[in-house]
């Protein structure tokens, strides 16, 4: 018996200290973040500014992956399956784990059970944007001549976030829209909104800052809860008599069967990054917020957040597949 009961306190001995090892030399190589957007669209931005400070405070390369498809299923499943030591992660937005499980009857990995969440990043708003040649600069305006066209107005979309603030446009105005999918990216979303391909743009504030900044387009409304400064003339739409409200966001996480241990140096060493003044001047230039969270209320939002969308895209019957 007493031979037993040692042998057991040699293995859990053995068990603790192999765990805490995990920690003590973590990290010493590159880290690769997938990122499952094309390059310059929102998270891919926000990933950027966040990882350039989060190597320096882990004092170890990190490389960032654009790795698209499938509406971030592809990158998100290739992250999720990964080895969980660590150097493979995944930084994406909520349209991953909170619209996508609403959209998709597969998804290649399953975003509750195989990511294990870090912290949240930043958080951002959508715009609604019209081509310069619509004659509508409101949304009374867009939504007068929507229900005065014999066809209905073309919206250009780049991800399932847009889609789902689509079909909230759509009920809120009672009018007929209709969806244009970019499901490759975000590259030709506004040049063909400039040419007059579509008549109207949904897409995060943060890859629609350059298109505007140049008047090359008109901005409409904003799906924050207030005005940003970065637009300070751009009313909200719930200003503009729509109860339309969506934040967007995008967070950091590791693959199932993480040491705990990492999760705990990875979250302290982005909210350290995400707490420098530099990194916050640069999110707010491209009209965003930061937003560290631990991994347990990255987890609750993302179940709160789906359970308020859900119904919606059940109404509108926004099933992508």
């Amino acid at each position: 018996m007493h031979r037993v009961f040692a042998a057991l306190v040699v293995a859990i001995g053995a068990l603790l200290s192999s765990a805490a090892g995990h920690g003590q030399d973590y990290p010493n190589k590159t880290i690769r973040v997938i990122v499952p957007y094309g390059a310059g669209q929102a998270t891919d931005i926000m990933c950027r500014v966040f990882i350039d400070e989060l190597k320096g405070v882990l004092k170890q390369p990190m490389v960032i992956e654009n790795r698209v498809g499938a509406a971030t299923n592809i990158g998100a499943a290739a992250a999720a399956k990964a080895a969980p030591d660590g150097y493979t992660l995944l930084c994406t937005g909520n349209a991953t784990t909170v619209a996508n499980p609403l959209l998709y009857s597969s998804l290649g990995f399953d975003p509750d059970n195989d990511l294990v969440p870090i912290t949240g990043i930043a958080a951002t708003g959508y715009v609604l944007v019209a081509n310069n040649k619509l004659k509508g600069k409101t949304v009374g305006d867009v939504v007068a001549m929507a229900k005065g066209a014999s066809n209905p107005m073309l919206v250009g979309l780049a991800s399932t976030s847009a889609t789902v603030i689509f079909g909230m446009l759509r009920e809120a105005a009672h009018v007929d829209l209709t969806r244009v999918p970019y499901t490759g990216g975000n590259m030709s979303l506004f040049p063909d909104l400039m040419r007059g391909q579509t008549d109207l743009v949904i897409e995060a504030m943060p890859s629609a800052m350059t298109a505007l900044a140049n008047d090359q387009v008109t901005p409409i409304a904003i799906t924050m809860p207030t005005r940003s400064s970065l637009l300070p003339n751009v009313p909200t739409f719930k200003e503009s008599g729509l109860d339309i409200t969506f934040v967007g966001w995008n967070a950091f996480y590791a693959p199932r069967g993480t040491p705990p241990e990492i999760i705990a140096i990875l979250n302290r060493a982005s909210v350290e990054a995400l707490k420098h003044p530099d990194v916050a001047k640069r999110l707010e230039s491209v009209a965003c917020v930061p937003m560290p969270t631990t991994p347990e209320e990255l987890s609750k939002m993302t179940k709160d957040d789906r359970a308020t969308w859900a119904p919606m895209v059940k109404l509108l019957d926004l099933k992508v597949d």
